[in-house]
């Protein structure tokens, strides 16, 4: 079996980490979890569709270059398909014409051998390591990561299900707002018809014979309408 391990190294991404505990299905005993604080060159390398589609190059880049993580995935993208080691050395020795080619000729009739040939020339294989090199340098989504992810599952839920928990408790909050406004405006309005010397149902009245302003009136209408009644015909106190 081929190997291209010589291709990848054993570098770990970089990061200020926090722990999250959780518990292994076959261990009685928690294990600990880096959570980073942010992400690393590699991870943001390794998680872009630039790697996936370029993902040999990726690994040569993060491996011999100091670039920042959105340089190198700009030269993914103006790059030719990267090759390894081992297809190169195969395909100068089963190609006479390999040494007259520019990159992104090599790169087509790497892959070209690679399809009609089996795969003698390792392309498909160093490939696929190459991106099983990449998973591996993915690290724990952060914590502002996994909130941003149940805000947009919570969203996603409540775009779907009119009836969701958040849904309901939002007309809740506008029925009640509503009913106190209305209830705040009633009072208003009563007191100024109390001004022009108008009784309402349920006014007292002072020894004068004019209605008395009730004590916490908007408070005794939002009852009401919480049970339903009407405003007006206000009970006697």
């Amino acid at each position: 079996m081929l190997d291209f391990s010589h291709l990848f190294g054993g570098s770990k991404a970089k990061s200020s980490n926090s722990n999250d505990v959780i518990q292994s299905a076959d261990e009685k005993e928690p294990i600990k979890v880096a959570r980073p604080s942010q992400h690393s060159r590699e991870h943001n390398v390794a998680i872009s569709d630039e790697a996936k589609e370029n993902p040999i190059l990726a690994i040569r880049l993060l491996k011999e270059t100091e670039l920042s993580s959105k340089k190198i995935k700009a030269k993914l993208v103006s790059s030719p398909q990267g090759l390894s080691v081992f297809t190169q050395k195969f395909m100068e020795e089963n190609d006479p014409t390999w040494e007259f080619q520019d990159d992104e000729e090599k790169a087509r009739t790497a892959l070209t051998y690679s399809v009609q040939n089996g795969d003698k020339n390792g392309f498909s294989a160093a490939r696929n390591s190459a991106t099983k090199a990449l998973k591996k340098m993915e690290e724990p989504l952060t914590d502002d990561e996994l909130q941003a992810l149940a805000a947009r599952s919570t969203q996603m839920i409540n775009d779907s299900d009119p009836n969701s928990i958040d849904n309901l408790n939002a007309r809740r909050k506008a029925d009640e707002e509503y009913k106190e406004t209305l209830a705040q405006a009633a009072a208003r309005r009563n007191q100024q018809f109390r001004a022009t010397g108008a009784v309402l149902p349920g006014d007292s009245r002072l020894v004068s014979g004019k209605a008395a302003n009730p004590v916490n009136e908007a408070a005794k209408i939002k009852s009401r309408l919480d049970a339903g009644l009407p405003i007006i015909d206000m009970p006697p106190r």
